[in-house]
C-alpha cells in the first residue's frame, strides 16, 4: 500500500529526519518536540517519521495520551514500549513495569536500563503523541530519559498542542548539551497545498466553489480532509458538491442527528467515556438495551465516519470529532453519562484512579459517592503522582460541606496527604478550615499534629510547636493520640532547641509511646532521640537510635544510620550498608533514595575520593530537581562548593554555591546554617579574612545552642582554630579547641574525635607532644583530610622549632594524602611552606589547574567509566563493575562527553580506541629506542 503523500510539510519532515540521520550516523541522541492546534497534521508527521526510522533499522515504540487518562500512571509510557508488531520490551517485562508504577525512581531505572539495552542492538525511536495530556509520572520518566541516555542511539520524539506546560515544556526547558533539541511548530497549509491535497484525494483539480468551501477552514489539514472526503462520498452518491458543509462542526453534528437515537446515545457515551472501548464496554453502559441492538449501533456509527474500529477497540476518527460531539451535550446529560462511566468502571475493578475523572467531571455539590472515589484514587497516586494527589483530595474536600457527618474525616485526610506530598500552605489552609468548625478535641488534636507536619516541612517551627501545644492541650484527648502529639512535640524541639532540652522531651515522649503501643507514635520518639543526639555529639547514642528505628519503620531512615557510622569512623559498615541499599533496588521507595545518596556522598567526601563525591553530588542536584524535593540538592550544592575550595579553586566554590544562596524552594532554617559556615570559609579562601571572622564568629559562639549537628562534625573545628590564630583572636580559636576537645570526650576512642582535639590544642600551645600524639591517633582515622592537617600542623610547628628535617617529613606526608585526593589548595599551600624552607621536590606540582577539556580533564573515575563504556558497556553492567549506581555513571558519562566533545557512546569508543592505539605504538616505539 502506498504511503499517503504529507503536502506541506516538507520542511517539517526535513527537520525531524535529520535528527533520525544523525542518530543513525553519529550514534547520539536527539529530541523532536511537534506543536500546533488540533488537527493541523502532528500525528500524520510523526507516523511518518516513526515509518521512516523503521526503514533505517529502527526500533520503535509509540504511545498516545488521552484526557481521561491523566490519572492513570504511566499509562503512555507503557503502551509506547509494548505498541506495534515488534513492541520495545516483552509482556514479562511490561508486568514488571507495570509493578512499579508507585515507584517512579524505580521506573525510571528499569525503563532506562532496558531502552539502553535495546539501543546497543539498534537504534530507538521512542515517540509519545498528544503529550499535552500526559499524566505526571509519564512525563517524569520521558523528561529525565534524554539526559540519562545522551551517549545512546535514541529519538526522543514528542507532539502536542501546546508548548506552554507538560511534558513539551519539560522538555524544552531541559538543557542537555549532548542531546541536540529540534522543535518544530507546524502552521496552517497554504492554498498550494490545500490545493495538492485534494487534487489527491479527488483524483482532479478542485473547482472553483470547492476552493472556497476549503479556504474558509484556515489551512487545517483535517478539516481540510473531513470536507473533501464528504465531497467524495457526495460524489459517489451523485449529490451536488454544494451539499458539503463548510465547517467541520456543523458536518459533525449533521451526521449525528443523522444516526438513529440508539447509535447517536452510543456516539454521545464514547464521547464522555473519552478513551478506546471494546463493545462489551458499550453493552454495560448501556445495560437498559439488548446487547444485539448495541452491537449493530456501533456498525453503523463506525460506518457513518464517527467512531472507527482498531484493534478490536472503537474510538473516534479524531479528537477534534469526540470534542464536537462532548461539547454539544447539555450539562445535565454529561454529568449523568460521566455517572454511569464511573460507576461502569468501579464495577469492572478499574479501580478510583481510571475512574475518578468521571467522579469529578459527574460531581455536584454535597456528592458523597464522588468525594469517597476521589480521596481513594488520592491515596493511589500519592506516591507515583503526588501532585496529582493533592489535586483529587481537595476536591474530594470541596465537595462536601461542613452540614455532612463525612465532611471533617474527609477533610483531616485531605490535610494528610496534601502534607505527605509536600504541599504543605494549602494543608494548613484546609486544616483552619476544619478547625473553625471541629468541636469535637480529639479530632482537633489530630487536625493540628497534621498542620504542625506541614509546618515543619515548610520551616516554620515555631508555628508549628504551637500546633502542637494547642493539641495537647485539649482535654480527654485518647493515649495515643496524646503520645503522637508528645512525641512530635520533642521532634520539632531538635530543629528549634539546643540538643539537651530536645533530648529531656524525647526520652519520656518514648517511654509514654511504649506504653501506648502506637507504632507512629513510638517512630516519631525515636527519631527525636536520635537526632537529639546526633546534635549533642553524641553519635553511639544516635546510633543505636537509629537502628532501633529501623527495626520500628523500615529502612526509610537508613541514611541516619549510615550518617552516624560515619560520625563514628565506622566507614567500612557505612560501605556495606550503602552496598546493600545500591544491590537491593526492589526494597527501595522514592523518599529513600535520595537520602541514600546523600549518605554516599558524605562518605566519598570524608573518605576524599573528592572526583566521587563531585560526580554523586551532581547525580543527587539532578535527581533533586527530578523529585522537586530541594533539601538534598541543596547540601549537595555546597558539597560540590567544598570540593571546589578543596581543589584551590575558590571562584568556582564561591559560583557552585550561589544557587543555594538563592534557592527559592527551601527555607532559611533549611539552606543558612551549612551556608554562612560555607561562606565564611569561602571568605577567608579570598583573603578576606575580617569578612570571615564576621560570618563565622556567631555560629562559634552558639555552637553549643546549635539545633544542628555541625560542631560536633570533626571537619569543621581546624579552620575555626587557624582562623583566630590568623586574626590574632586567641578567644576564638580557644573557643574551638574547647569544642573539639567536648567532641572527643562525648565520642571516646574515636580517632578522628580524640586527634582533631589532641592536635588543635598542641596548634594553640605549639606543643609538640600533643601534635606528634595528634598525628599518632590520626593514623587511625580514616579521613585522609584529618590525617594531612595532622601531618601539615606538626611539620610547620616542628619548622618553627628549627627540627627542619622531621618537619618537612611530615609535610612531605600531608603533601602526599592531599595530592592523592586532589586536593590542589592545600597541595599548593605546601609548596609554598617548604618553598619558603629551602625544600623542593620533582613530585610538585605546578600552578597550572587540570585541563578543563581532554583526556587530562578526566576523573580517574571518569577514566574507568570510558573504558568500560567503550568496551560496549551498559550504564548498568558498568556501575555494577564499579559498585556505583547507574545514575551515577550516567553523571560520569555526560562529563566525558563534554570534556571529550563526544556526543554518543559510538564516538567514546573511537576516540578511546585510537587514543589507546596511538599509546600503544608510543610504548613499542619507547622499547625499541632503549639499549
Amino acid at each position: 500500500m502506498a504511503r499517503t503523500v504529507l503536502r506541506g510539510r516538507a520542511t517539517a519532515m526535513s527537520s525531524a529526519l535529520s535528527v533520525v540521520r544523525r542518530t543513525e550516523q553519529d550514534g547520539r541522541s536527539g529530541i523532536v518536540v511537534l506543536t500546533g492546534e488540533a488537527g493541523i497534521g502532528k500525528t500524520a508527521v510523526l507516523e511518518e517519521l516513526i515509518a521512516q526510522a523503521r526503514t533505517r533499522g529502527f526500533a520503535s515504540g509509540a504511545g498516545k495520551a488521552d484526557e481521561s487518562g491523566q490519572i492513570s500512571p504511566g499509562a503512555p509510557l507503557l503502551v509506547a514500549l509494548r505498541s506495534g508488531a515488534s513492541p520495545l520490551i516483552a509482556s514479562d517485562a511490561l508486568a514488571e513495569l507495570q509493578r512499579s508504577v508507585d515507584q517512579p525512581l524505580q521506573l525510571l531505572e528499569q525503563v532506562s536500563t532496558h531502552l539502553e539495552k535495546l539501543a546497543c542492538v539498534s537504534p530507538v525511536i521512542f515517540a509519545i503523541d498528544d503529550a499535552q495530556w500526559a499524566d505526571r509520572l509519564t512525563r517524569f520518566v520521558v523528561r529525565a530519559l534524554p539526559a540519562r541516555l545522551a551517549g545512546s542511539p535514541i529519538v526522543w520524539a514528542v507532539a502536542g498542542r501546546d508548548a506552554a506546560g507538560g511534558l513539551i515544556s519539560d522538555l524544552s526547558r531541559t538543557e542537555i548539551p549532548s542531546v541536540p533539541l529540534e522543535f518544530i511548530h507546524l502552521g496552517p497549509l497554504d492554498t498550494h497545498d490545500v490545493g495538492a491535497l485534494a487534487q489527491d484525494l479527488l483524483g482532479s483539480a478542485p473547482s472553483e466553489k470547492v476552493r472556497g468551501m476549503l479556504n474558509g477552514v484556515g489551512g487545517n489539514p483535517f478539516l481540510v480532509t473531513q470536507i473533501l472526503d464528504g465531497l467524495a462520498q457526495a460524489r459517489t452518491r451523485g449529490e451536488p458538491e454544494d451539499q458539503v458543509p463548510a465547517e467541520f462542526v456543523f458536518a459533525t453534528r449533521r451526521k449525528l442527528l443523522g444516526l438513529g437515537a440508539g447509535e447517536r446515545q452510543l456516539v454521545q457515551t464514547a464521547a464522555v467515556f473519552g478513551q478506546p472501548f471494546a463493545v462489551d464496554d458499550a453493552t454495560a453502559l448501556l445495560a437498559e438495551h439488548p446487547a444485539a441492538h448495541v452491537w449493530a449501533w456501533a456498525e453503523l456509527a463506525v460506518e457513518s465516519g464517527l467512531l472507527a474500529a482498531r484493534d478490536h477497540r472503537l474510538s473516534f476518527r479524531h479528537d477534534l470529532v469526540r470534542e464536537t460531539v462532548y461539547a454539544d451535550l447539555t450539562d445535565n446529560a454529561r454529568r449523568a453519562l460521566h455517572k454511569r462511566c464511573a460507576e461502569h468502571l468501579m464495577a469492572t475493578g478499574h479501580g478510583p484512579l481510571s475512574t475518578a475523572p468521571h467522579a469529578r467531571a459527574s460531581a455536584a455539590p454535597g456528592d458523597l459517592a464522588s468525594a469517597r472515589i476521589l480521596t481513594q484514587a488520592a491515596d493511589a497516586a500519592v506516591t507515583a503522582m503526588p501532585h496529582t494527589a493533592g489535586d483529587l483530595a481537595l476536591q474530594a474536600f470541596q465537595l462536601l460541606r461542613p452540614a455532612q457527618p463525612a465532611w471533617l474525616t474527609v477533610g483531616e485526610h485531605c490535610v494528610d496527604i496534601l502534607s505527605r506530598v509536600q504541599r504543605c500552605a494549602e494543608a494548613v489552609t484546609v486544616a483552619d478550615t476544619l478547625l473553625a468548625w471541629s468541636d469535637d478535641p480529639a479530632a482537633t488534636a489530630r487536625i493540628q499534629v497534621l498542620a504542625a507536619r506541614a509546618l515543619w516541612l515548610m520551616g516554620r517551627l515555631a508555628d508549628s510547636l504551637t500546633r502542637i501545644d494547642t493539641a495537647l492541650s485539649q482535654p480527654g484527648l485518647p493515649p495515643a493520640l496524646r503520645s503522637w502529639l508528645t512525641s512530635s512535640r520533642a521532634l520539632a524541639l531538635t530543629r528549634t532547641e539546643p540538643a539537651d532540652i530536645a533530648r529531656q522531651a524525647a526520652k519520656p515522649a518514648l517511654a509514654e509511646a511504649r506504653l501506648t503501643g502506637d507504632r507512629e507514635a513510638i517512630t516519631v520518639a525515636l527519631q527525636a532521640l536520635g537526632e537529639a543526639a546526633k546534635n549533642s555529639g553524641h553519635h553511639a547514642e544516635a546510633l543505636a537510635h537509629f537502628r532501633a528505628l529501623r527495626t520500628t519503620a523500615g529502612h526509610t531512615h537508613l541514611a541516619q544510620e549510615i550518617l552516624a557510622l560515619q560520625l563514628l569512623d565506622r566507614f567500612a559498615e557505612a560501605e556495606t550498608i550503602l552496598g546493600a541499599a545500591h544491590t537491593d533496588a526492589r526494597d527501595q521507595v522514592e523518599a529513600i533514595l535520595p537520602s541514600v545518596l546523600y549518605a554516599q556522598l558524605w562518605q566519598e567526601f570524608s573518605l576524599g575520593r573528592l572526583d566521587d563525591a563531585d560526580s554523586t553530588a551532581r547525580t543527587l542536584i539532578a535527581l533533586s530537581e527530578e523529585l522537586g524535593n530541594h533539601t538534598h540538592g541543596l547540601q549537595a550544592i555546597m558539597i560540590t562548593s567544598s570540593v571546589a575550595l578543596l581543589r584551590g579553586d575558590v571562584a568556582g566554590a564561591r559560583n557552585r554555591l550561589t544557587p543555594a544562596l538563592t534557592h527559592a524552594d527551601a527555607d532559611d532554617e533549611v539552606r543558612l546554617p551549612g551556608l554562612h559556615l560555607l561562606q565564611g570559609w569561602i571568605s577567608a579562601a579570598e583573603g578576606h579574612l575580617d569578612q570571615a571572622m564576621s560570618i563565622l564568629s556567631p555560629a562559634l559562639y552558639r555552637a553549643r545552642e546549635s539545633p544542628t549537628y555541625w560542631p560536633w562534625w570533626p571537619g569543621w573545628l581546624r579552620g575555626f582554630t587557624r582562623f583566630g590564630l590568623a586574626a590574632s583572636d586567641l578567644g576564638f580559636a580557644e573557643h574551638a579547641v574547647a569544642l573539639a576537645e567536648e567532641g572527643a570526650a562525648r565520642n571516646p576512642g574515636v580517632a578522628s574525635f580524640e586527634g582533631i582535639a589532641l592536635q588543635l590544642r598542641g596548634t594553640l600551645r605549639q606543643d609538640l607532644t600533643l601534635l606528634r600524639r595528634a598525628t599518632e591517633m590520626l593514623a587511625r582515622s580514616p579521613r585522609p583530610a584529618l590525617r594531612a592537617g595532622g601531618y601539615e600542623d606538626y611539620g610547620r610547628a616542628l619548622l618553627t622549632a628549627g627540627q627542619r628535617k622531621e618537619g618537612v617529613a611530615n609535610l612531605d606526608l600531608a603533601w602526599d594524602i592531599n595530592h592523592q585526593m586532589g586536593a590542589r589548595g592545600s597541595v599548593l599551600a605546601l609548596q609554598h611552606v617548604m618553598r619558603r624552607a629551602g625544600i623542593r621536590r620533582s613530585k610538585w606540582i605546578n600552578d597550572v589547574e587540570r585541563p578543563r577539556t581532554g583526556w587530562a580533564a578526566l576523573s580517574e573515575a571518569e577514566r574507568k567509566v570510558a573504558q568500560l563504556i567503550s568496551a560496549g558497556q551498559t550504564n548498568q553492567a558498568a556501575a555494577r563493575t564499579l559498585g556505583l549506581s547507574p545514575n551515577t555513571v550516567g553523571t560520569h558519562l555526560r562529563s566525558i562527553f563534554a570534556k571529550l566533545d563526544v556526543h554518543s557512546r559510538v564516538q567514546l569508543a573511537n576516540v578511546w580506541n585510537d587514543r589507546t592505539a596511538t599509546e600503544r605504538v608510543s610504548e613499542l616505539s619507547a622499547a625499541r629506542r632503549r639499549p
